[in-house]
């Protein structure tokens, strides 16, 4: 039977006939690679993301390797499809517990689960806002747009904040103790930062702001009955409820808390000093000063009778905790801020009715209680001793200097990136009193610029909205200034960290404040179009226009309110900064 043989390519047709599959399959690759390669980058992800936990697990402390994993879930959580995955109802709530636990139980109070190192209270109520924020931030682009809206309107502020954040990293590469100071920042980043944009996020509205300061005034108060007691008995009742074994334990791995027990600087002048629910009597009076102004917000621009008791049980509440904490700073700190506080109230009010003698009377009052404290604290001893100490507190000011001189080799070393977050009390072999020589030891100048700027920033700020803005936000964004004029003359005596969170939320509500003040000053121009004459509309809700020359005077009148407050910010904040730069040309030498 014949065998059919197939017809025969010739061998240039087979060639042709190859290279035209290669060009398909060629065009194809890209397809091809374009969904190979999101499985490959997630299997490299996957793989490096396990190494550098495993190493992180192994090499860091704790926090360090928790830090490292929170930044790896939002990287992953960031490129999920844009979806509201959390509402802002539950972040706003888990903020408010957040906040409450924070202020009002002590940092000591631990929780230990099995194989796990000893969690605080407050981070447990720290990690209940972590988890949603984070996913509605990185699923979220709504939430992201929120936020930087509101930033847009405090851009300094925000370079400042992310300016100290940035040179904190850069000191953990010329650290001398690399892992400390890691596991130092991420904690940092956990209880300053994710608080500071939480608080943009939630705040809506002045309402907010309102309800928010009234939380911390209630936790003064309940802070400041805690110290009372405290100073009563002349004991720390807070530690009563641990165990003796338990408590040994927790001084055994904390070595800060050893302060807890009873030691000779539980007293001072022969008085106990209480310290409520911080670890150091320092920190409380240093909490006290902070609260004092938010205070007199409520005591003098709040009309309800409730929240003006609140405000004034605050303010003379906040006066005896400074004194049961036997602080020294705290009271030169409250001194400051009341003198601010009072100039600013006084031009206020003089600026809204030049005819009222309230701007007069609150001027003459100031000066008689200024002339006053300066009569007590020349003339009376016990006085002097308690602001400004006497001889038994002279080795606490020549410590100041003494920490100075030996912190100045380290600064001149490496004055750009310092030798480590949180660890210059270990570079100089010494306890630190003054955050300046910690900031400038631990993350160098730049380090001392961008803290430095967080705090004045507000100053000037508030200052500038409180006397040209006389609606509750400008008697708000005032009284916030005045928390960072006492907070910020007690940094150049106090190194202790433990009002941080409440410091970064403050400033969150200045950058929230800032943005209502830009959207008010917005509205009002878009408000006053110019028709011939200026015009500016009658009443809220009509379309009359006022086509009159006294229109055009208003609004010449409201923008020269604005000038002369921005003039009068400057004014106090260079007051203030020569004020600052004199108290440590005094503690740091021996010219004054």
């Amino acid at each position: 039977m014949p065998v059919r043989i197939g017809k025969r390519f010739p061998l240039s047709q087979v060639a042709s006939a190859a290279v035209a599959e290669a060009r398909l399959a060629g065009r194809a690759t890209p397809n091809v690679l374009r969904y190979l390669a999101p499985i490959v980058a997630w299997a490299a992800a996957s793989i490096a993301l396990g190494l550098v936990v495993g190493l992180a697990a192994v090499v860091l402390p704790p926090m360090g390797a928790f830090g490292i994993v929170a930044v790896a879930a939002v990287v992953l959580l960031w490129v999920m499809p844009d979806l509201p995955l959390v509402s802002a109802a539950l972040i706003r709530k888990a903020f408010f517990v957040m906040l409450i636990a924070d202020l009002s139980i002590p940092f000591y109070y631990m929780i230990q689960f099995s194989g796990l190192p000893w969690i605080s209270a407050r981070r447990l109520a720290t990690f209940a806002v972590i988890v949603p924020f984070f996913i509605a931030i990185a699923a979220s682009s709504d939430v992201r747009r929120r936020i930087a809206e509101r930033i847009r309107g405090s851009l300094l502020i925000f370079i400042c904040v992310a300016g100290y954040l940035a040179v904190a990293v850069l000191s953990i590469f010329t650290s001398m103790l690399p892992t400390e100071s890691i596991s130092t920042l991420t904690d940092a980043i956990l209880s300053w930062y994710v608080p500071f944009f939480a608080m943009i996020y939630i705040a809506r509205d002045s309402d907010d702001i309102v309800f928010i300061l009234k939380i911390i005034c209630v936790c003064a108060l309940f802070n400041t009955a805690a110290g009372i007691v405290e100073f009563r008995l002349e004991h720390r009742f807070f530690i009563d409820i641990f165990p003796r074994s338990m408590l040994d334990t927790l001084i055994e791995n904390n070595s800060n808390l050893g302060v807890l027990l009873p030691n000779a600087g539980d007293f001072r002048n022969g008085l106990f000093r209480a310290a409520s629910i911080f670890i150091t009597p320092l920190s409380f009076g240093e909490f006290e000063i902070v609260a004092i102004p938010i205070g007199l917000f409520f005591a003098l621009h709040r009309e309800n009778l409730f929240e003006k008791t609140l405000g004034w049980t605050v303010v003379f509440g906040g006066l005896l905790g400074i004194y049961v904490s036997g602080s020294r700073g705290s009271w030169v700190g409250v001194i400051a801020s009341l003198a601010v506080f009072v100039a600013s109230w006084s031009i206020r009010e003089a600026m809204k009715s030049k005819a009222s003698l309230a701007p007069a009377t609150a001027g003459l009052v100031g000066a008689i209680g200024f002339a006053v404290v300066i009569a007590l604290l020349t003339f009376s001893h016990s006085t002097h001793d308690m602001v400004l100490g006497g001889a038994a507190q002279a080795g606490s000011t020549e410590a100041r200097h003494e920490q100075w001189v030996a912190a100045i080799p380290f600064i001149k070393s490496n004055p750009i990136t310092g030798h480590g977050f949180a660890i210059g009390g270990y570079v100089i072999q010494s306890s630190i009193d003054s955050y300046v020589v910690s900031l400038l030891t631990e993350t160098g100048i730049p380090g001392l610029v961008f803290f430095a700027g967080l705090l004045l920033l507000p100053i000037w700020y508030g200052l500038r909205s409180y006397l040209s803005d006389f609606s509750e936000s400008g008697a708000a964004a005032g009284a916030l200034a005045c928390s960072f004029v006492a907070f910020t003359a007690y940094r150049l005596a106090l190194s202790q960290k433990e009002n941080h969170m409440l410091i970064f939320s403050l400033l969150a509500i200045v950058v929230v404040l800032n943005y209502e003040y830009a959207q008010k000053r917005v509205q009002k121009r878009l408000s006053r179009k110019p028709i011939g004459l200026m015009t500016v509309p009658l009443k809220a809700g009509t379309g009359a226009e006022d086509k009159r020359p006294s229109a055009g005077r208003g609004r010449a009148d409201e923008s020269r309110r604005e000038a002369v407050a921005a003039r009068m910010a400057s004014l106090i904040l260079a007051v203030l900064i020569l004020f600052f730069l004199v108290t440590c040309v005094h503690m740091f030498s021996h010219w004054l």
